[in-house]
């Protein structure tokens, strides 16, 4: 494969895994994978994705807010943290990864807006 540049902020991979809309992904062997609690990811995934899939990925250091996982409830303005399963959590664990952009209740799963801070740093 050629040396290439992208300044989309998005990324095409194959998923090694099904990975559900919205999940933090780290980059394994070439393709998309859920990243764990502590696992650097490069970003959330778009769509749902079946194994084999192409997902369709937000870089974390591309422009904008992204839409996250919450695992737990999330306080706008509070800050962010790697969790498990592609999730995000306001509990401290791993690296700080954003800042809230709003409110998600209790419920495991919700989705919120975050804004990533810390790439590349």
């Amino acid at each position: 494969m050629a040396t290439q540049k992208n300044d989309s902020g998005f990324l095409s991979l194959t998923a090694s895994e099904a990975i559900g809309i919205h999940i933090r992904v780290k980059l394994s062997s070439g393709q998309a994978a859920i990243a764990g609690s502590g696992e650097e990811s490069i970003g959330t995934c778009e769509q749902s994705v079946a194994s084999g899939g192409q997902a369709r990925v937000k870089l974390d250091n591309a422009s904008g807010t992204q839409i996250v996982t919450a695992s737990g409830s999330v306080t706008s303005g509070g800050s962010c943290w790697q969790a498990g399963s592609g999730a995000v959590s306001a509990t401290i664990a791993g690296r700080r990864i954003g800042i809230s952009v709003e409110t998600a209740t209790t419920t495991t799963g919700n989705y919120f807006e975050m804004l990533p801070v810390g790439v590349n740093s």
